[in-house]
């Protein structure tokens, strides 16, 4: 009967150890595996906007103003090309922003990347002095606002 005791005991005792051990193995392994899942993550975070930066610079179009605008003191802030209903990427949105004010109406014209025209449209501007805002250069339905087309402001 002690026999048997001291067998019962030293089974106890090694299961014991052994849930112990798989539970530390365990924390260790879960661990790991989130350190490397947070490696991955950042990675493939990092991946995903470069990516979308070269895209970004690849899609860019170029804008630029008269002279005559730029005298006035208009100046150009971020623009983003926007796809229309049917999924032509005919606007751009613009932020424009002035020290003295401006009050016209301003033409634009889109130049392909062979600077070929593709496109006009007018807008008007009612800003403040000290003011900016966002505008919408809506061109018409046919004008694709391709990567590394131009438009110029006047």
């Amino acid at each position: 009967f002690e026999r048997m005791n001291a067998r019962m005991t030293t089974v106890l005792v090694a299961t014991a150890l052994l849930v112990g051990s798989c539970n530390w193995a365990e924390n260790k392994t879960k661990q790991a595996l989130n350190k490397g899942g947070e490696f991955a993550g950042s990675a493939a975070t990092e991946v995903i906007e470069g990516v979308t930066t070269g895209v970004e610079r690849t899609w860019k179009v170029d804008v630029e103003f008269s002279s005559e605008l730029q005298a006035h003191g208009l100046q150009l802030g971020r623009t983003q090309v926007v796809g229309d209903e049917q999924g032509r990427d005919n606007r751009l949105v613009v932020y424009l922003s002035t020290d003295k004010g401006l009050r016209d109406t301003l033409s634009a014209i889109a130049l392909d990347k062979d600077l070929l025209e593709m496109g006009r449209t007018t807008l008007v501007v009612d800003a403040p002095p000290n003011s900016g805002d966002h505008y919408v250069l809506q061109f018409q339905e046919r004008t694709d606002l391709e990567r590394k087309s131009r438009v110029v402001i006047r």
